[in-house]
């Protein structure tokens, strides 16, 4: 029984719960977390509701266990049993679960089966929702000790759509390797379809439109195209996703085709970023932006919408400009004002690169998930949380 394995000499068995490990942003930081934590301390495991995919393999390259359960589609039925028999089985301390379903069927199969700590997580706006969804989502929460969510903004968000008790909402920001991102590369421009001598644009995303913003960049980089000291300018984007098409006609609409490289999607981010001079989100929504991190790491200069919890990583006039969603001659002025002011766009990297070494790093991260787990555990069985047991917000 659970009961009987409260001893604070042994490890905490921590089971991270996904819906599936392929790549993604929520996947890399799964893989980033549990390979991270102090092995003296936590026993992980890591279960993908889905299939084994690139983050599982690459769990499993570091020595961390992973179970995949094999679900097919959105909803697969027989994915809730087998959760609940390895749970059952496993008898861990503490689950962690991302991502929608998984936070669902983590919640339900937790209570049912008495697991001290359930912990669910929130790593976007969730704009997705529709009202059933939001539904389920707030008469499951009551059964979570706390709810991680990688912004103050996604915390503020899911409080005011899922409600309960605002002291279960813990904000603990994404964090990168900053040494990853910060060492020269050995890539050239040529190898991915760029010259020397010219001005580059870069942005890291997966192209889904209308949600990351592309639209507008393909506009406004066609605006800074036509400043005489710009002509010689590209765009870099790297990423790939269901808009690609449209996004490679609109160029062509706009005449800008050959100024555009669509890269497609990449592993090696780390060695792109230092080959441009600016890199750019312009999202409609974003919870986070940790693309945006990785290019402060590597000390570019970042220009971004002010949406979401992407202010509370670029300082406006210190790291990076700001601007409004959707405002396409607004952001084609920043990029020009970065690009044109070589100087003023150093300092933005540099100090892009110091903020995220204090507030932004992998380590910065696994310390507060570490301090997050211990506490609750600690406090597990010793009735309803109060506001001061919990984490400060970030």
């Amino acid at each position: 029984m659970w009961s009987e394995r409260i001893n604070p000499s042994r490890r905490l068995k921590v089971m991270m719960v996904a819906v599936g490990l392929e790549v993604g942003g929520t996947e890399k930081q799964i893989l980033d977390i549990a390979s991270r934590l102090d092995r003296r301390r936590f026993e992980v495991i890591v279960c993908a509701l889905k299939g084994m995919g690139t983050i599982g393999n690459e769990c499993r390259d570091r020595g961390i266990r992973v179970l995949a359960l094999g679900g097919r589609g959105k909803w697969d039925v027989r994915v809730s049993f087998k959760l609940w028999q390895i749970l059952r089985n496993e008898q861990p301390d503490i689950i962690h679960t991302f991502l929608y379903l998984a936070n669902i069927l983590g919640r339900i199969v937790g209570r049912f089966l008495k697991i001290p700590v359930v912990i669910g997580s929130y790593r976007g706006v969730e704009i997705w929702m529709s009202w059933p969804c939001v539904l389920l989502d707030r008469l499951t929460a009551r059964w979570v000790h706390t709810m991680t969510c990688c912004s103050l903004a996604v915390r503020q968000s899911m409080l005011s759509r899922v409600g309960g008790a605002p002291e279960k909402y813990v904000a603990i920001y994404n964090g990168i390797d900053v040494v990853r991102f910060g060492g020269r590369t050995s890539l050239t421009r040529a190898d991915v379809g760029l010259s020397d001598g010219m001005p580059v644009i870069g942005t890291v995303c997966r192209l889904d439109e209308p949600v990351k913003g592309l639209t507008s960049l393909l506009h406004a980089f066609a605006l800074l195209l036509k400043e005489p000291e710009m002509d010689g300018c590209r765009l870099l984007m790297i990423g790939d996703g269901r808009s690609r098409a449209s996004l490679e006609g609109l160029a062509l609409a706009l005449g800008i085709s050959k100024q555009v490289v669509f890269a497609g999607m990449r592993r090696d981010v780390e060695k792109v970023l230092p080959l441009i001079d600016l890199f750019v989100l312009p999202s409609q929504y974003e919870g986070f932006g940790i693309a945006i991190i990785e290019a402060m790491a590597a000390s570019r200069p970042v220009v971004a919408t002010a949406v979401g919890g992407i202010p509370e990583i670029v300082v406006q006039g210190e790291t990076g400009l700001l601007v409004p969603p959707g405002d396409i001659a607004g952001l084609a002025e920043a990029m020009s004002s970065v690009l044109n002011h070589p100087e003023r766009a150093n300092a933005y990297g540099a100090a892009g690169l110091r903020r995220v070494r204090k507030r932004f790093s992998i380590e910065v991260a696994v310390k507060r998930h570490e301090e997050l787990y211990e506490t609750l555990f600690a406090m597990s069985g010793q009735g309803a949380m109060q506001e001061s047991d919990v984490l400060p917000a970030a």
